[in-house]
């Protein structure tokens, strides 16, 4: 098994279980993505792994709507007997629910994204991806902001003509298995430096706006199935979108004596093309990136070593 799309299933027993009934309840958040599936764009998590017996990544994969990230990790780890170690998630719920909401409905984008070149008729999830491995750098500031900063600017100057673009950054609300992820809208300028981007985050996490989403989609739960289905369809149709892309920041996921290699790639989709993951891993800084295939005349060693000669300067 050498690239990833040849994945392969895990949590087998809990994907058999979802494919019965993908609409089960007890899946909540995760059935946003029931939808997509259920609209004949299923949305996945993929990992590779490389034991220091193998001599190439093996790739996983899991439906979305059963796992996030962090819990996604936990299975794999048992299954595949590695050891990992995942920081421990401690998020508040906010002391103004009211103020939450208010945050989370003026989060909207500044500008209309404008790609240089994405075809509108290209759907479905396929992607291609590229992998960085940094050497670590300490930094008084959040490796969110640095790597937002460095990251989301360089996508922003080789895809698109904006000077200001709307990124999700996903924020998990608890330590539990299962889809536990809200997000907040981080507005990234061609301006902003990591100390912006550093008190950005920090204002929009202290604001609760990832309450206020989290709100959002329990009404859209409460209307059930077919109100779901109609919001994602209204998504999946429109030539527009109001994400540039997905920065996720998954810590550090500490050493482990069994992998030499452990990749975590963002799912996309026409609607948010690009997907970023930054973790540490073996002592070392590990960014990969998504691009959604609509998205044409991508240079990946262009952006590669843009990254890279930038982050030497930090």
């Amino acid at each position: 098994m050498h690239s990833v799309s040849d994945a392969q299933l895990f949590d087998i027993e809990n994907v058999k279980r979802y494919q019965r009934n993908i609409w089960d309840k007890s899946y909540r958040e995760g059935l946003y993505f029931s939808a997509m599936e259920e609209l004949g764009e299923p949305i996945y998590i993929n990992f590779g792994i490389r034991k220091h017996e193998y001599t190439e990544l093996r790739w996983f994969k899991v439906p979305h709507a059963i796992h996030d990230g962090f819990s996604a990790l936990k299975v794999l780890e048992k299954e595949e007997n590695f050891s990992l170690k995942l920081p421990e998630l401690k998020s508040l719920k906010p002391k103004n629910w009211l103020k939450s909401i208010l945050f989370a409905l003026k989060s909207t984008p500044v500008e209309e994204h404008r790609y240089k070149s994405q075809d509108a008729n290209v759907k479905g999830t396929s992607f291609d991806h590229l992998v960085l491995k940094l050497p670590l750098k300490s930094s008084k500031l959040s490796s969110t902001a640095i790597l937002s900063n460095l990251i989301c600017k360089t996508l922003m100057q080789e895809l698109s003509y904006n000077k200001v673009a709307r990124w999700m950054v996903p924020v998990r609300l608890k330590n539990d298995d299962g889809m536990q992820a809200s997000y907040i809208g981080l507005d990234v300028s061609l301006e902003d430096n990591e100390n912006t981007l550093h008190k950005k985050l920090k204002d929009k996490l202290k604001n609760g706006e990832h309450w206020g989403f989290y709100f959002f989609s329990k009404i859209g739960l409460f209307l059930g199935k077919k109100a779901i289905l109609n919001l994602t369809r209204k998504s999946i149709l429109n030539t527009k979108t109001i994400w540039m892309g997905s920065i996720s920041n998954l810590g550090n996921l500490g050493e482990s004596k069994e992998l030499e290699d452990l990749i975590v790639l963002h799912p996309v989709r026409f609607h948010r093309p690009l997907g970023v993951i930054v973790y540490e891993f073996n002592n070392q800084q590990i960014i990969t990136i998504c691009f959604h295939k609509s998205l044409k005349e991508v240079d990946t060693d262009g952006i590669r070593d843009k990254v890279r000669s930038m982050y030497e300067t930090y």
